[in-house]
């Protein structure tokens, strides 16, 4: 019982013995906890601030690369259409970027050619051997003459 009768009684006195030391704390002045003092706070912000435009420029860099990497893909897609267009394009006409329409026809090198060498070959039989130099220069040149207007003539329909 004497321990409750002093616990009882402490605990009475308890307020009394503590308002004085609680009346003095409050009466001094707070300072201010040296790791968070102004310059701490400067030196926080200069680093959120390197760390905000080290943000930003990665950003810019990653856009100007996926602007970058949209320009390749669109440029592979229209080289592969174009490629695929003018591979699988076998006709005798098309139009060019300008609206124009152009015709496959051929430029008569065969024909100049075969007939050349068919034109020399007459021109110096009919010749019969007087000047066989003439008549095969002669007989050449109408062959290829002859020979390149047949070949350029056949795809007269595209015209």
């Amino acid at each position: 019982m004497r321990i409750t009768r002093m616990a009882a009684a402490l605990a009475l006195l308890a307020p009394l013995a503590a308002a004085p030391a609680h009346a003095a704390a409050a009466a001094q002045p707070v300072q201010a906890d040296s790791r968070w003092a102004t310059d701490d706070y400067a030196e926080m912000d200069e680093a959120q601030r390197r760390w905000d435009d080290a943000q930003a420029r990665f950003e810019r860099e990653r856009d100007a690369l996926e602007r970058e990497r949209l320009a390749y893909d669109q440029a592979r897609a229209r080289f592969d259409r174009n490629r695929a267009r003018s591979a699988a394009y076998d006709g005798p006409t098309w139009a060019g970027p300008n609206g124009e329409v152009h015709c496959r026809r051929s430029d008569g090198t065969t024909g100049t050619i075969i007939g050349g060498v068919a034109g020399a070959l007459l021109g110096r039989a009919i010749d019969g051997g007087r000047r066989s130099a003439v008549g095969t220069i002669l007989g050449g040149g109408a062959g290829a003459l002859a020979g390149r207007s047949i070949e350029r003539g056949r795809d007269a329909q595209c015209r």
